[in-house]
């Protein structure tokens, strides 16, 4: 299971209703951040979401309202005594621009903060998950990326039952791979054994319809996607390397994913004014199980 918070879904400039770009994500007792806009710590306080225990965040590409937000958190983290190290990943140059961030002004950190520049083809093993970048289409240097709980295996009870085995802790054994022998049967790990697919999330970062991204989020849970404007500028969308909600539809119809979910939105759609209705209609007409992000919205995928 993974809980996922939208911290800000705003685009380039924040509103009254919503917050530079931020995405917190908890799997377990594992707490990660997708981009961090300014005023992403108080977002994370508004929601107790304990911003201490982050040990990751996945930066998609460096244009401030996806960044602005780490220097105030680390220097945050720091004046709360944290000492263990903070993991920040993102695309090319990201160590150049993570050194210049956190050198700015009289400060010292009392913590290491981890760099790691990630082009697709890479893979964070973070043990029972992985992160996997890919690339998208934007202005700049810019990634999306996917979590992906690994394969898990567990035990037909049925089955363990008819070996005499529904309470063994031999079945520990057969999930580590190993053939055993009880009540004189030869158990093989097929024999009682299923694998369940993990939880996949993809997210898009800022980009413009590519179908990388169909390729990247093929069978997802969830596809976050960025959704700045309606179909009727779909032209201004691609001039500056941006997705309408209806081509967000498009890819989530393509890769076959469970649900859509509509972020990044531009300022000019408001709730006030029922503009943000426009995004949503754009995007149910092709695929129907869609959402708008709103700040604060929270998500449990199991």
């Amino acid at each position: 299971m993974i809980k996922i918070v939208f911290l800000g879904t705003t685009s380039g400039v924040p509103t009254k209703k919503r917050n530079l770009p931020a995405i917190f994500m908890m799997y377990k007792d594992e707490r990660m951040l997708f981009d961090c806009g300014e005023g992403t710590q108080r977002q994370l306080m508004e929601k107790n979401l304990k911003f201490m225990k982050i040990d990751r965040i996945f930066i998609s590409h460096w244009h401030a309202d996806h960044f602005a937000g780490l220097l105030g958190l680390v220097q945050t983290m720091s004046l709360e005594n944290r000492s263990e190290p903070l993991c920040i990943y993102g695309p090319t140059r990201s160590k150049e621009f993570v050194e210049q961030l956190l050198n700015i002004g009289y400060f010292e950190r009392g913590f290491e903060v981890k760099v790691t520049e990630l082009d697709e083809g890479d893979v964070v093993d973070c043990g029972e998950y992985e992160i996997i970048p890919f690339r998208v289409e934007h202005r700049i240097p810019a990634l999306g990326f996917v979590f992906n709980e690994k394969e898990k295996l567990s035990a037909n009870m049925k089955k363990a039952a008819k070996f005499g085995l529904a309470t063994s802790p031999l079945i520990g054994d057969l999930k580590e791979g190993k053939t055993i022998k009880h009540k004189g049967k030869i158990i093989t790990p097929k024999d009682i054994l299923e694998t369940h697919k993990g939880i996949k999330i993809a997210y898009t970062g800022d980009t413009k319809y590519t179908e990388n991204i169909v390729k990247f989020a093929k069978n997802a849970d969830v596809l976050i996607s960025d959704s700045t404007f309606s179909s009727d500028f779909e032209e201004r969308a691609g001039d500056f390397k941006h997705s309408t909600s209806d081509q967000a539809a498009q890819i989530a119809k393509k890769a076959g994913v469970k649900k859509l979910v509509l972020t990044h939105i531009s300022r000019r759609y408001q709730e006030k004014n029922n503009s943000e209705k426009k995004l949503l209609d754009d995007a149910k007409k092709v695929f129907k199980n869609t959402i708008l992000a709103k700040d604060f919205l929270e998500m449990t995928v199991k």
